[in-house]
C-alpha cells in the first residue's frame, strides 16, 4: 500500500515514486523508539497510583506525529534531531492532554480501540492526569538549561508553545460555540481546524526547527509546512468519520454529526443536496443513536452531493501547499521523509 490516497487523480505525481507505509515506518523506527524510551521515563517519577494511568494513556497514543515532526525537522536544519528530544515529549505531552479532554466534551468512549481515561477513571481524574501532562510541558523545556540552548531561542519556544496551547483552546471554543448554530460556513470549519489540528502541529515542528538552530525563513517554511499538513489531515480525518470501519479507525464512526458538530463534509452536504436531503442530514445531528439505515442513507448523500471528494480534493490541495513550503530547506533525507510523512498523514495516520 502506497503513500498516494489520492495521487493517482493527479497527472502531476502519477511519474512520482514514493515508499511505501511499511517501509516509511522502518526509516524513522529509530525516531519513534526514542520518543517512546523518553515518554517512559518520565512517569517512574511518580508514585505507583499516578505512574499507572499516566502510562496508560502515554501508551494509547497514535505513532507519534508530533514529536516526530519535531525530530525531522531539527534534523533537517541542523543533521542531528538530538536538540529536539525536550520539544518532542512537550508537545506529545500536550496532544495527549488535549486529547483526554477532547474525550470528556465529546463523551468519547474509546480511542484508537481502547477505553478512554475518563471512561476508565471518571472526569474528575482524567482531568488531573491532563492538567499533569501539561505541567510536565515546563518541566522538559527546563532541559534547556543543560543543553545550553541560547536564552532568546528558549524564549522563542516558551511563547511558541503559550500560543499554540492558546489557538488550539481557541479552536476547540469555537467549535463548540458554533454547534447549536443553524449555520456553519466553510470558512467558519477552515478556522476551525487551522487553530485545532493545525496549530499544534505547526508549532511542534517549529519547535523542533527552533531547537536546532534553524534560521528564521527555515522555522517559518517548516511551521508553514506543518500547519498545511495539518488541516490536510483533519478533512482526511472527517472523511474517515463518515466513511471509514469502526473497527479499523478503533472508535465509532459518525463522532461529529452526533455531537452536533458540522464538519466540512456536512457543510457540502447541506449546501448542495435536495431540501429533502439536507433536512434528513439536520435530522441527524444531535442524536447520539443512529441506526444502521440512517448511516447507510446519509453516506449515500454525502457520495450523491460529491462531499466526498470535494473534501478530498480540498485535503490534497493542502498537502501540497505544505510540501511547497519545503522547497526552502536544503536537500537532506529528513527532508524527504518530512515530505513523505506529508503524503502519510492523509492516510490517518496519528
Amino acid at each position: 500500500m502506497h503513500i498516494r490516497w489520492i495521487l493517482q487523480t493527479d497527472d502531476r505525481f502519477k511519474s512520482e515514486t514514493w515508499c511505501s507505509d511499511e517501509e516509511f515506518l522502518r526509516s524513522v523506527q529509530n525516531y519513534i523508539d526514542l520518543i517512546n524510551s523518553k515518554l517512559e521515563e518520565v512517569t517512574v517519577n511518580y508514585p505507583t497510583f499516578l505512574e499507572l494511568p499516566l502510562r496508560y494513556v502515554i501508551k494509547a497514543g497514535g505513532k507519534r506525529l508530533r514529536p516526530l515532526l519535531a525530530l525531522l525537522s531539527c534534523s533537517a536544519v541542523c543533521g542531528d534531531p538530538k536538540p529536539a528530544i525536550p520539544v518532542a515529549v512537550a508537545y506529545e505531552f500536550a496532544h495527549t492532554a488535549a486529547l483526554i479532554q477532547d474525550d470528556i466534551i465529546d463523551k468519547g468512549i474509546r480511542r484508537r480501540g481502547k477505553l478512554s481515561a475518563w471512561a476508565l477513571w471518571g472526569t474528575e481524574k482524567a482531568v488531573l492526569i491532563s492538567d499533569i501532562l501539561i505541567f510536565e510541558i515546563f518541566h522538559r523545556l527546563a532541559e534547556y538549561e543543560r543543553l545550553s540552548l541560547p536564552q532568546e531561542r528558549l524564549y522563542l519556544l516558551l511563547r511558541l508553545i503559550g500560543d499554540s496551547a492558546r489557538r488550539t483552546v481557541q479552536g476547540e471554543f469555537l467549535e463548540l460555540e458554533l454547534s447549536g448554530k443553524e449555520k456553519v460556513t466553510e470558512e467558519d470549519y477552515l478556522t476551525i481546524i487551522r487553530l485545532k489540528t493545525g496549530a499544534l502541529l505547526a508549532a511542534s515542528a517549529a519547535a523542533g526547527a527552533i531547537a536546532g538552530g534553524g534560521s528564521t525563513s527555515e522555522v517559518s517554511a517548516i511551521h508553514e509546512f506543518a500547519e498545511k499538513i495539518g488541516m490536510a489531515y483533519q478533512i482526511y480525518d472527517d472523511i474517515l468519520d463518515v466513511s471509514g470501519n469502526p473497527e479499523r479507525l478503533g472508535k465509532p464512526v459518525f463522532v461529529d454529526i452526533r455531537n452536533r458538530k458540522r464538519n466540512l463534509l456536512v457543510i457540502y452536504a447541506l449546501n448542495n443536496g435536495s431540501e429533502e436531503e439536507s433536512k434528513f442530514i439536520r435530522s441527524l445531528l444531535g442524536k447520539r443513536k443512529l441506526e444502521e439505515w440512517e448511516f447507510e442513507k446519509a453516506k449515500e448523500i454525502f457520495e450523491k452531493t460529491g462531499s466526498v471528494d470535494a473534501a478530498k480534493k480540498l485535503s490534497f490541495k493542502f498537502a501540497e501547499e505544505g510540501r511547497s513550503c519545503l522547497k526552502a530547506l536544503k536537500p537532506s533525507q529528513a527532508k524527504d521523509q518530512l515530505i513523505e510523512l506529508s503524503y502519510l498523514v492523509s492516510k490517518r495516520y496519528a
